[in-house]
């Protein structure tokens, strides 16, 4: 069915993205009624416009109103009792699809980063529209060319939004910016995260062939990249993608783990941590995720340290797994992020007719310092994520376990700086898999919006009934006269489940090895 009426939601998102923009620059004019010929009328507004796409972007994904906390409660890394964000809702047992009504409280979970997605993906398409189009625009600032560097960044603009709205949802729209918005229509998941990717392929090819530069103030807060590390971000956002994408073990199986090899290795060398003021750049992901009172992580990340710790809290409060049959009271584990990022907690205050499996005794305390000011820098991209994800590939692509466990035996990885770990020796492909499982689930938590989910969902454990991903927004479908749904079809709902070392199932009930 074509979206016949989505040229017109398109250009009240170009208004949001200008507006959006204009609220971070006062030296720029009134966006609220734009005519895009005045607006992008100088090569300023046009790197002005731009450059504000990936703030945009990192701040939905990042968000308390995105998907980011209830992604995190449905993969069983945190845990929330509380109906905020859809947390409650999506991590219940047994586990049901999202609400797709337009009038659901939790709607925005859904809605926001779907809008803010095409907002910045308007804001870098219009650029485009001036620069590649029939005007040819040439973009000169302070007497240099900087057509090339705009270009490219544009591109890699698109190639992220394309890349996790392909993540994220059932189905969604690809828009270039010589799009024809008459003939659009919701391409699936697979399709789309493959145009983010190709997107990524063109920034990473405009690059290559440019002359150096480095991007201005603003672009990503805190920092200048230079030609050199936007080449390797958008390298290291293509093995993401690419890695992210699989709803099953057996789609994960069928990637092409050599391309994700070849992305990761020319990937980040550096951690990409954007500088945070609480105004026009924030992450709330991590706020809320460590704010006293709200998410607490779940029993099974501590398990993964302490193999007989209680990978569940006892639905009924008091049968524990434990050897005295007794509440376990804290963890013990070689690895030194369970004291540094981790806080025990002998009382729990969610509330227990909302279901037991809820509670944890631990928090999550590594960004404490983050509720100050909920300012600063704040990593969305570790460079250990890409060395696990080179890893992986190593291991799957070319079954070198002996490269998987150079990187994770590494003395300046965060396994041994952070963790004080032994050197690993893995004899298998799956021992060496469950490493970097490990090194993921607990180094990255938090990190960005959605990464402890696609990694449960591309290893069937998410539970049972968990949505693989999310519908197209209820507000958007009734726009464009698109009948509602939601992803409730056995082919959008997990069949899967995960056991704990101390031998205890998720879903309870469920036959499970993994």
């Amino acid at each position: 069915m074509k979206n016949k009426f989505f040229k017109l939601v398109y250009l009240v998102v170009f208004g949001i993205g200008l507006i959006s923009y204009s609220c971070v620059d006062m030296d720029v004019v009134n966006y609220n009624q734009p005519d895009t010929d005045d607006v992008l009328a100088t090569p300023s507004d046009l790197i002005k416009l731009a450059g504000g796409a990936f703030r945009v972007w990192h701040n939905a994904i990042q968000e308390y109103s995105g998907p980011g906390l209830a992604m995190c409660t449905m993969a069983d890394q945190n845990t929330c009792s509380w109906g905020n964000a859809a947390m409650k809702d999506l991590s219940s047992e047994p586990r049901k699809p999202f609400n797709n009504d337009i009038t659901y409280s939790y709607a925005y979970v859904n809605r926001n980063f779907w809008n803010s997605s095409y907002s910045a993906l308007s804001q870098v398409n219009d650029v485009l529209r001036k620069i590649d189009g029939d005007e040819a625009v040439q973009i000169i600032d302070n007497g240099v060319d900087v057509t090339n560097m705009i270009r490219a960044w544009c591109y890699f603009i698109q190639g992220v939004v394309h890349g996790y709205l392909g993540l994220i949802y059932d189905q969604a729209n690809i828009i270039d910016w010589n799009t024809d918005l008459a003939t659009l229509e919701f391409k699936p998941y697979s399709e789309v995260s493959a145009a983010g990717v190709a997107f990524l392929d063109k920034a990473i090819s405009t690059m290559n062939s440019s002359d150096d530069f480095v991007l201005p103030d603003g672009f990503i807060r805190g920092y200048n990249l230079t030609k050199g590390q936007l080449t390797q971000l958008a390298n290291s956002f293509a093995a993401r993608i690419l890695a992210y994408t699989p709803r099953t073990a057996a789609e994960n199986a069928a990637v092409d783990w050599s391309k994700v090899l070849s992305y990761a290795q020319n990937g980040i060398t550096w951690t990409l941590a954007p500088d945070m003021d609480d105004n026009t750049w924030w992450d709330n992901l991590k706020g809320y995720g460590v704010y006293p009172g709200w998410v607490r992580i779940d029993h099974r990340i501590i398990n993964l340290m302490d193999h007989v710790y209680p990978s569940r809290w006892p639905d009924d409060n008091a049968s524990w797994n434990t050897e005295n049959g007794e509440d376990p009271g804290e963890a013990e584990s070689d690895d030194g992020r369970l004291a540094s990022d981790f806080q025990f907690l002998s009382d729990n205050n969610f509330r227990p007719e909302r279901g037991y499996y809820h509670f944890s005794h631990y928090r999550y305390k590594r960004y404490d310092d983050w509720l100050e000011l909920w300012q600063g820098p704040a990593p969305s991209f570790r460079k250990w994520e890409n060395d696990m994800l080179i890893a992986e590939a190593l291991v799957r692509a070319n079954n070198d376990i002996a490269g998987a466990a150079a990187i994770l035996n590494d003395p300046n990885g965060a396994r041994k700086v952070r963790g004080g770990l032994p050197d690993v020796a893995p004899a298998t492909a799956d021992e060496a898999l469950e490493i970097i499982f490990y090194e993921r689930d607990v180094e990255l938590i938090l990190t960005q919006g959605g990464t402890g989910y696609f990694d449960m969902r591309r290893r069937d454990m998410l539970q049972e009934g968990t949505p693989l991903h999310f519908p197209v927004p209820a507000a958007e479908l009734e726009i464009i006269s698109y009948p509602n749904y939601t992803t409730d079809k056995p082919e959008d709902l997990s069949k899967g489940c995960w056991k704990g070392y101390d031998g205890l199932v998720s879903p309870v009930g469920a036959t499970c090895d993994k």
